[in-house]
């Protein structure tokens, strides 16, 4: 199987073509091509992370789970959760804005779509992707937070009336993963990677475009006198209770 770095270098080829005059052009034309794979590649890890934190982050606000420890590394914030173990949020290290384009050749170091998730009548959180519900692939929208089971309805009164069913298990929460193909476009599965859909969002911008900010899906704020873990999302902001000691 082809790695992301493969692919990412074959999606990148046509930008090493334009100028290769000689050798110094040449290892420019490397060097600058092997900066952009490796931030798509960080971004790309980094989404993965953030959805995984993002669907932990959900059903422990819903009353579920509790953080217990929060501690700061060089790589951000570990947040250890009581059921769900420890995570790590990225936060705090704002993406480096990408570097202007040099005479055409350098085009924008990492775009990536939006992905959001909001709550919706039903009182179930649901992945969006770019402001649109994101669907599987049978059309049903996926849901973010773990589906509660339905309590069995009771046995009517009588004479030796029948105990109620119970109540079938409620469904694991989905956790879209994302990659980019060949073609240097983002791609998206909701089924574990078994089956990919295009985003319809490049990897790379323009020739010659001022590269975006890398995007920070999640900062964390902690409260410790008031008890409580805030996350900030692009969603909204999410509070997950401490411990009390």
């Amino acid at each position: 199987m082809k790695t992301i770095k493969h692919l990412l270098f074959a999606a990148m080829l046509p930008f090493m073509a334009l100028s290769l005059n000689s050798c110094t052009d040449y290892q420019d034309e490397l060097d600058a091509l092997d900066y952009r794979v490796t931030v798509l590649e960080n971004l790309v890890n980094k989404m993965n992370t953030d959805m995984e934190a993002m669907e932990i982050i959900i059903d422990a606000m819903a009353g579920s789970d509790y953080i217990t420890n929060v501690t700061q590394s060089s790589e951000g914030y570990i947040i250890t959760f009581n059921n769900s173990g420890a995570i790590v949020i990225h936060d705090g290290v704002d993406g480096a804005n990408g570097r202007d384009g040099v005479d055409g050749r350098d085009g924008r170091d990492a775009q990536a779509p939006n992905i959001t998730i909001e709550q919706d009548t039903d009182g179930n959180w649901y992945w969006k992707l770019n402001g649109e519900w994101l669907t599987d692939n049978n059309g049903n929208r996926v849901q973010a937070n773990g589906k509660n089971g339905r309590d069995g309805k009771d046995g009517q009164d009588g004479k030796d009336g029948q105990d109620g069913k119970d109540g079938k298990d409620g469904k694991d929460g989905v956790t879209p993963q994302v990659r980019i193909n060949g073609d240097g476009i983002w791609e998206i599965s909701t089924d574990g990677g078994l089956t990919w859909q295009s985003t319809g969002t490049p990897a790379t911008g323009k020739d010659g475009e001022k590269g975006a900010d890398a995007n920070v899906i999640i900062k964390v704020v902690t409260h410790w006198s008031e008890g409580y873990v805030e996350f900030i999302t692009s969603s909204g902001s999410f509070r997950v209770p401490l411990a009390t000691t």
